[in-house]
């Protein structure tokens, strides 16, 4: 018999799961009624929300809305593989999905009709520029952030970092692994890893950028040029990955090999992480009395961690609400869009989620961010660099063959980049921007 690393399992665990969902979801339904398919369609937290967006549409089409929780990392293959059959008619998603929808045929193009969204002039532009490519408008943006750390303000403060964590990477890293070191069941550092995750590739792009300065990739006007080098590859994936798992200044336990988003983000506020990348939706996790403690008492935000010589660009993520170009009722599922990126829905959904709107998208949103130990959301979200318009499921997977290879050390960091780089330079990522 074949001897299974934990590699394979996991990796195994993940694509088992997506056919799960893929099996049990995908079906035709009728044109009487419309489907929205979001990560939160069935979360109890979220049920004011959706029953509200549920009401309005009623009224405003006559439809019933039905709503369907997905996962992201099952979401794309579910709308790849099922799309054409007009299911769902909305799409909620991350902004690395347009891409991949569009080269599928699969998104209609909103670009005449942002008359019918009666708030559209009010979206930032950098929001809507993120999903205008190939000279047209594929999604209503309706909430962003930039990616920063979050971390334990009274755990740093036991190492003299009483105003927050060192802003240089190697000296991070020293106090990360002291943490580590010094406290039972705690990680001083930890990033999501669990390959299918998109954070898992939006944490890597955010130190990317700070290396690069810029985009993963360029329009030249012939093409897409990648803009980081095999060297800024093992930047990362020496000083980050490989050192936060097995170096000499180990900050997380190898335990934490392979970790999706839900250890990531809960396990913080149960204590079990120091710092953390993430965004302002930590703030949602609030399930007992320790979670509160740690959120409300303990916890602030500020940059991630760079090179001496790098820059603060950090991954910007705006979220989409797309239209099914297969869909029965497009005029309706646009109205789904437009109900669900109104001022009037995110001001509820700010009730639930207020790290939903920390960094609004909309000016006539407030941000909901009052303390001022959680304010570098905001430095974040003005340094973000929103990514490329391409064909993104043809990258993701390189970066996590790159991130596995290192974590589970099937290879050398140097190794691993040299190998993304040639990978990447050798991708067809397809899509146009904007012709200018």
């Amino acid at each position: 018999m074949k001897d299974i690393s934990r590699r394979d399992l996991i990796r195994g665990t993940a694509g088992g799961a997506a056919a799960m969902g893929l099996a049990g979801c995908l079906g035709d339904d009728g044109a009487d009624e419309l489907t929205l398919w979001w990560i939160d369609a069935e979360s109890e937290d979220y049920e004011e929300f959706n029953q509200f967006i549920i009401d309005e549409v009623e009224e405003a089409t006559g439809l019933e809305l039905e709503m369907t929780e997905y996962a992201y990392m099952d979401l794309r293959e579910n709308v790849l593989t099922g799309g054409r059959t007009g299911t769902p008619d909305v799409i909620e998603g991350v902004i690395e999905h347009p891409g991949d929808y569009v080269a599928a045929d699969l998104l209609e193009p909103l670009t005449d009709r942002t008359d019918e969204v009666p708030h559209f002039d009010g979206f930032l532009d950098s929001a809507v520029d993120a999903f205008r490519f190939q000279d047209e408008l594929w999604a209503l943006p309706y909430t962003g952030n930039g990616r920063a750390l979050v971390y334990r303000e009274d755990v740093l403060a036991e190492y003299g970092y009483e105003d927050g964590p060192p802003a240089d990477l190697d000296e991070f890293m020293e106090v990360a692994a002291a943490i580590h070191d010094d406290h039972d069941d705690m990680n001083g550092y930890h990033m999501t890893t669990e390959r299918g995750e998109v954070r898992v590739t939006q944490e890597f792009l955010s130190h990317v950028y700070q290396e690069v300065g810029d985009n993963l990739y360029e329009w030249d006007g012939d093409g897409w040029e990648l803009q980081a080098s095999a060297a800024d590859f093992e930047a990362v994936l020496a000083d980050i990955y490989y050192e936060m798992f097995h170096g000499e200044l180990q900050a997380t336990s190898t335990d934490y090999v392979g970790a999706g988003w839900e250890t990531n983000d809960v396990g913080y506020t149960e204590g079990e992480h120091a710092m953390i990348h993430c965004g302002p939706w930590i703030d949602v996790f609030r399930d007992t009395e320790q979670q509160e403690e740690v959120l409300d008492d303990h916890t602030a935000i500020s940059l991630l961690p760079k090179h001496a010589d790098a820059t603060d660009a950090t991954y910007m993520e705006v979220k989409p609400l797309m239209v099914n170009a297969h869909s029965e009722n497009v005029d309706e599922a646009l109205t789904v869009a437009s109900i669900f990126s109104s001022p009037t829905a995110l001001e509820l959904l700010a009730e639930t989620d207020p790290g939903a709107v920390a960094t609004p998208v909309h000016e006539d949103i407030e941000s909901t961010l009052e303390d001022e130990a959680w304010m570098a959301f905001t430095d974040a979200f003005e340094n973000g660099v929103a990514p490329a318009p391409i064909a993104w499921g043809r990258v993701r997977d390189p970066i996590y063959d790159a991130i596995e290879e290192v974590i589970f050390e099937e290879s050398g960091p140097s190794e691993a980049a040299e190998e993304l780089e040639t990978v990447l330079l050798e991708t067809d990522v397809e899509l146009d921007p904007d012709s200018e």
